[in-house]
């Protein structure tokens, strides 16, 4: 007895359809697919319920016959490609001819369809596989396919369907792609009667970055332009700090096709070079144009995945483009240099050595005698005289500073350059007099609270702020000693537990002047459809139209100026893993904390610097950033004491 079955049709196509047909997105995209390869110039989608209900497909394309309308249905069968030669050198979208059964397989299917040379047109239905009727109708040219009831008749396939929202979202995502691949298309999406893309026909990529992916972002990118002969790379990138926590906003299109490579995003990554951050990565639309010949796009069902016959010269490619584009923004962007300017290598002349003058008392004398008695002129000391904290009183000899090598080598660097000549003396109690303390002076005759030794950050009260150094160091003083913490770490860990341990009781400031944000389409969707998950994070919002959200509370611990960053880096997490899990998304958690937390020689108020210090003493590990580096440094009295020699 043979154990080894021929499967039929119908079991066979239900297979198929697992591989080509995951979710009402992958519907989309065949069908929007058909309609390109067909010549379509206007292309509409309506879709309701994410697609469970109803997809439909309307093109202006060449349209079928009766025999291909009914042929279309039937395995293996394409208009694509004919012989095994061909396979090797596709220039369409479909070829392998299983889109259109796999689709009828597991809905119900109505399609209508005329050629422009013809008089009337043909309409075919099929549910589940079955051919159901077929007749002539009256029809505009092209073609137009209706879906309903998709996985009507596999019920597992719809219990691994992701929510209404997640499943818009992906129907959202394929769309962008394959409109902003072909920009001189006219599309139109629809989801349950409200219009989320309308893009008219064009040449120009900017308009249709900005139509999908919002004004901002558009704004914020520089051209690609590269031609090796073999390779031609056009396309667009974000300019240096525009970045992102995952490369989900990287688009990558192949001879029109959007795929996933890692080739081309380690291209991307490399071209960015050594500034890039870890863990960023900068939106790019990219799209490479080479020989059929040379890249094998079936390897993937779904055709996400290629393979470039020489991956490095691809890769070297993408890498010089961007590097290009990356040189084009900085040199626009620099004040000092022109677009076109390049640098020229300078000849120094070898110095000579001043002789120093022969100290005269007598005029020294002369000269101490007329000076004014409240302030006077001393002249930058050079480092030994620098590094000797006491001296005795020396008299004022005659110095030489570096004045000469500075000046050409600001004179190098095409820049002005003036010596600072001499400055005035300033003794201990002036310089004091200028930081202004964060705490009120003590009443001497109080006594002070005492204080619970947990072993844990020691909070506002033991700490007298001093002052700042260099506006990144917070200088205070304690009971034993002094402590000098890093405003950005010590924020960045702020961020971070405050991410971490987002709850309902989570802390948040309204905004007088609301931000407001441009979001791609899909994005702006995604937020409304989410929005409890950012409320419980602290922040509140309004959308308007299909892109704009008005943000009208942030968190407590975040400054204004950080706020829409982070709450981009934070929608980035969430659409990319499908859902926001502070423990497994630690370190991309870390890293947007890191982006929103106040930088180094940012100028903190008294206010700011002692509302960090009570969030500080919050924290359940204060003493170090996410990232490990270390947020205060103690100087004990011993240590001090043993520094200046008394012990």
């Amino acid at each position: 007895m043979s154990f080894i079955k021929i499967l039929s049709d119908q079991v066979s196509n239900k297979i198929a359809a697992g591989e080509v047909i995951e979710r009402p997105a992958s519907v989309v995209k065949e069908l929007v697919e058909n309609a390109l390869d067909a010549h379509a110039k206007r292309i509409t989608v309506r879709v309701e319920r994410a697609g469970q209900r109803l997809i439909s497909v309307t093109d202006d394309g060449d349209g079928m016959d009766s025999d291909d309308a009914l042929l279309c249905f039937e395995p293996h069968a394409t208009s694509k490609i004919a012989t095994e030669e061909d396979i090797f050198h596709i220039h369409s979208f479909g070829f392998r001819g299983e889109a259109m059964p796999s689709i009828a397989s597991v809905a119900r299917v109505t399609l209508r369809t005329r050629r422009r040379d013809s008089q009337e047109g043909f309409q075919v239905s099929i549910t589940g596989g079955t051919l159901g009727e077929t007749m002539p109708v009256g029809c505009a040219p092209g073609t137009e396919t209706t879906v309903r009831d998709l996985f009507f008749n596999v019920p597992a396939r719809r219990k691994f369907l992701k929510s209404n929202s997640t499943e818009e979202r992906h129907i959202t995502e394929i769309m962008s792609l394959i409109s902003l691949a072909h920009p001189d298309v006219a599309f139109e999406l629809t989801l349950d009667g409200r219009k989320i893309i309308s893009s008219g026909a064009g040449d120009d990529l900017m308009p249709r970055i900005r139509d999908i992916y919002g004004r901002d972002l558009a704004d914020a990118m520089v051209k690609l332009d590269y031609d090796s002969g073999r390779i031609h790379i056009e396309g667009c990138i974000t300019k240096r700090g525009v970045t992102r926590p995952s490369r989900s906003e990287q688009r990558i299109f192949v001879n029109g096709r959007p795929v996933e490579s890692l080739p081309v995003y380690r291209g991307i990554k490399d071209g960015c070079g050594p500034m890039l951050d870890k863990g960023r990565y900068h939106p790019a639309v990219v799209f490479i144009t080479l020989d059929p010949a040379l890249v094998d796009i079936n390897v993937h069902p779904a055709k996400r995945e290629i393979r470039f016959r020489n991956e490095f010269e691809v890769s070297m490619a993408v890498r010089d483009a961007v590097a290009d584009a990356m040189n084009r923004a900085a040199r626009s962007a620099n004040p000092f240099l022109d677009p076109g300017q390049t640098f020229q290598t300078v000849t120094v002349e070898p110095e000579t050595k001043p002789q120093k003058p022969v100290f005269d008392p007598a005029e020294f004398i002369r000269s101490q005698a007329s000076a004014p008695p409240i302030e006077r002129e001393a002249p930058i000391l050079e480092t030994r005289a620098s590094n000797q904290v006491f001296q005795k009183t020396q008299p004022e000899l005659p110095q030489f500073t570096s004045d000469r090598r500075i000046e050409r080598i600001m004179l190098a660097a095409k820049v002005d350059y003036k010596p600072v000549g001499a400055i005035p003396v300033r003794t201990m109690p002036d310089l004091f007099r200028q930081i202004d303390p964060v705490l009120p002076p003590r009443d001497p005759e109080e006594k002070p609270e005492e204080e619970k030794n947990t072993g844990s950050f020691p909070g506002r009260k033991g700490l007298t702020v001093l002052g700042f150094l260099e506006n990144s160091y917070i200088i205070a003083t304690m009971k034993d000693g002094l402590v000098l913490i890093d405003q950005h770490a010590a924020h960045e860990r702020v961020l971070y537990e405050k991410l971490l341990k987002r709850n309902k009781d989570v802390l948040f400031q309204k905004l007088l002047i609301p931000i407001t944000l441009d979001l791609s389409l899909s994005d702006c969707r995604f937020i409304e459809s989410n929005r409890a998950v950012f409320s419980a994070l602290g922040f509140e919002f309004d959308t308007f139209g299909e892109r704009t959200v008005k943000v009208n509370a942030i968190p407590a611990a975040l400054r204004q100026d950080n706020a829409g960053g982070m709450l981009k880096d934070i929608l980035a997490m969430i659409t990319e893993n499908g859902t926001f899990n502070g423990r497994t998304d630690s370190a991309k958690l870390a890293q947007a904390a890191c982006k929103a937390a106040v930088k180094a020689h940012d100028k903190l108020t008294m206010e700011e610097c002692s509302a960090l210090l009570d969030q500080m003493a919050e924290c359940e590990l204060p003493y170090c950033c996410p990232h490990g580096r270390p947020t205060i440094i103690n100087i004990s009295i011993s240590e001090l004491e043993r520094r200046f020699g008394r012990k």
